[in-house]
């Protein structure tokens, strides 16, 4: 019988333990409501040595900071093409450029914004020096129409200013 002891010790232990928790039951569901509310605001809270929210809270954290840096390196990319260029990718985007005069930097720029993949054209060589409309000559592909766009709402939102 003396072999017996230790268990119906842990039998009375365990009873003990689930007619607490059975009595407790509403301040026990509580607790709960109010750790998982705590956790959803992402306040932390310690029970113990658990530690519980502070991770939520820190991944938070480096989310904003990722958030400006992807602010950042988009208006250091809207803004890597210098002002008198976009000017004429954008009147090149509207479908009407209007007069032109093929000087050499503006050929240059024909011939860059092709390299980028931002207008087509079949030969700026055969382009004529003066015209009515560069838009004849040249047109601005998905991906210019979509830097005009981009940089257009940039500027929308004030955060460079127009150029």
């Amino acid at each position: 019988m003396t072999d017996f002891i230790p268990l119906l010790q842990t039998i009375l232990w365990i009873g003990l333990i689930l007619a607490l928790a059975w009595a407790l039951r509403p301040e026990i569901a509580t607790i709960k409501k109010v750790v998982v509310q705590r956790i959803g605001e992402g306040t932390s809270f310690e029970l113990g040595p658990i530690k519980l929210g502070q991770l939520q809270a820190e991944v938070s954290a480096v989310r904003r900071g990722l958030n400006e840096l992807d602010d950042k390196i988009a208006d250091l990319f809207l803004l890597t093409m210098a002002p008198a260029m976009y000017l004429n990718l954008r009147k090149l985007a509207t479908g009407d450029f209007g007069e032109y005069q093929l000087t050499e930097g503006l050929r240059r720029e024909l011939y860059h914004l092709r390299d980028i993949g931002y207008i087509t054209v079949s030969s700026i060589r055969s382009i004529p020096k003066t015209g009515t409309n560069l838009s004849f000559h040249v047109q601005v592909t998905p991906a210019g129409q979509q830097f005009v766009e981009l940089r257009e709402a940039l500027q929308s939102t004030m955060r460079i200013t127009k150029r």
